[in-house]
Formats: C-alpha cells, sequence, structure tokens
C-alpha cells in the first residue's frame, strides 16, 4: 500500500510542532529533512532532542542531507521514541557502504539511501541489496517548492520515471520512496510506477489548510 508521507523542512522548533500538529492524524509517516550545510548550501532545524520531547503518535524517518550522518542518527535513536528509519544522500563523501553497514547493523534501525536527480543508480550499487528504502530525489536538495524533475540538472522529468522503472528491475522488492516537488497530478502516475512513500512538503504546508491538502491527498490512493 502506498502511502502519503508530509515532509517537514523548517526553519525553528515553533515551525516544527505547527507543521506536525497540522498532519498527524492523517498520516502514520513523516520526513524530517536535517540539512547542516556541510553537503548542501542550506541549513534546517532538526533538533533531536527536542523533537523527542513532542509528544505524537506518528512514526518520523530522517532524511540527513549531511557529510556526516552518523552522530546525528545516534541522536534521533536516543532521544526520538517513533525514530525507524535513517536516509543518507548517496552524494556525501563518506563511504558508502560503511555508513549503511552502522546504522542498519550496529544501530539496528531500517536504513534508506537518497540519490540525487542527476545521480545514476549504479553509483550504489554496492548498497542496494542492503538497504530497506531507495528515496529517488525529483528535485535537488535542500529547498521546498521546487518543480519535478530538476530542470537544472536534468533535461527531462521523465528520467525520474525510468530511475523508479531501473531500481523496480533491479530489485522488485524494494521500497522506492519520491522525494520533491510532487504535485496531485503526478500521485497516480507515481504509484503506477511503483512508488510506495511519496514525499509532500510545500504542496501541504502552502496550502490553506494542511489538514485537507492531505486527506485530499490521501484520496488519490
Amino acid at each position: 500500500m502506498s502511502e502519503i508521507v508530509p515532509s517537514l523542512l523548517v526553519a525553528s522548533k515553533k515551525d516544527f510542532e505547527q507543521n506536525l500538529r497540522a498532519v498527524e492524524n492523517d498520516c502514520a509517516l513523516i520526513q524530517v529533512d536535517v540539512l547542516d550545510g556541510s553537503l548542501f548550501p542550506h541549513t534546517s532545524w532538526y533538533d533531536p532532542r527536542a523533537i523527542g520531547a513532542i509528544e505524537t503518535r506518528v512514526a518520523m524517518e530522517a532524511h540527513l542531507m549531511v557529510e556526516n550522518p552518523i552522530p546525528i542518527v545516534e541522536a534521533f535513536k536516543e532521544h526520538v521514541p517513533t525514530f525507524t528509519r535513517a536516509i543518507v544522500s548517496a552524494e556525501m563523501h563518506r563511504p558508502l557502504g560503511a555508513v549503511v553497514g552502522h546504522i542498519k547493523d550496529i544501530l539496528g534501525l531500517e536504513i534508506g539511501v537518497a540519490i540525487n536527480p542527476e545521480t545514476p543508480l549504479h553509483e550504489i550499487e554496492e548498497v542496494l541489496h542492503l538497504i530497506d528504502q531507495l528515496t529517488l530525489m525529483s528535485v535537488h536538495p535542500g529547498t521546498q517548492g521546487q518543480a519535478f524533475g530538476d530542470a537544472l540538472h536534468l533535461d527531462n522529468p521523465e528520467a525520474i520515471f525510468e530511475k523508479i522503472a531501473q531500481a523496480r528491475n533491479h530489485r522488485p522488492d524494494l521500497t522506492i520512496e519520491i522525494d520533491g516537488g510532487v504535485t496531485q497530478e503526478l500521485i497516480t502516475p507515481l504509484i503506477k510506477a511503483g512508488v510506495k512513500r511519496i514525499c509532500v512538503g510545500s504542496l501541504l504546508f502552502r496550502s490553506p489548510n494542511p489538514s485537507d491538502k492531505l486527506k485530499e491527498l490521501n484520496d488519490c490512493l
């Protein structure tokens, strides 16, 4: 069953809790976007201790768009009771296999790998059989409100769908998540292509009523 995953890319604890409260009754999972400026030129608020102090039933995955994810993952595991999955960026300069192995085998968490729109799938072949989730970025990381397909780095948005097909052919059981620029019209084509988790940020949180918009998106499923 596919699901809509609200993506929280925020500047403060107040914004985080406001967004969380707006959607927590209509989703089972949210994504916490973690940016510290080390890998991409953007930052976000993501204090694990403060997040863990917010009572909620919603499971959380952390999308770590950072150069050194393990200390942050360890903090999320320690402080956030509903934390289930860490997603690391394939573009970091640390050995991907070692990072994936540490999070999966030592920390005992589910592990995902995110790849940028321009990153070919073969660059993560070494871990493709180990991960629980593949997060395909359909925009360049760091800001919400971008258009699906990343025109700056890709010639054709269809390249995202081609990458989904490649991943499914390589490993049919792998959970595929899409992240960035998703519109309501894209939800059905993405599900038909084999996507199980669809991250939405600005589509939700720039709408007049995020709760109503999330219900509407869930109806598309």
